[in-house]
């Protein structure tokens, strides 16, 4: 059974929105889509930045850096230059609180050589 932890009350993150929250010492982007709430590992797979501060369009959110579009129910990329998604986490809400279970997998950040 996933461990769930508390992430945020639901009246934090209006619709249409995403925060960045950190859950065992990860990004985590909490996004709410119409009251339907939706996490996942806030680190773009193309460029490694974080999802949350590029914003929403719709059910989507896009990278800052190069606009790379990620569905939030399924963060399978849905634009260029990403082609591979980020990790969803499980979420659940109880009591007016969003509770988010981290999901093993990661993003695998890698520094950039200098040319």
């Amino acid at each position: 059974m996933p461990e769930f932890h508390k992430v945020a009350s639901t009246d934090e993150v209006a619709p249409g929105t995403v925060r960045q929250y950190r859950v065992e010492d990860r990004p985590v982007a909490l996004c709410n889509v119409d009251g339907e709430f939706h996490a996942f590992e806030d680190v773009c797979t193309h460029a490694f930045a974080y999802l949350s501060e590029g914003g929403m369009e719709g059910d989507k959110i896009k990278c800052p850096l190069h606009g790379a579009l990620f569905d939030v129910r399924s963060g399978k990329p849905k634009s260029l230059p990403a082609v591979k998604p980020v990790p969803k986490h499980e979420v659940k809400v109880e009591d007016g609180n969003v509770y988010v279970a981290m999901n093993p997998e990661r993003v695998k950040v890698r520094t950039r050589r200098r040319v």
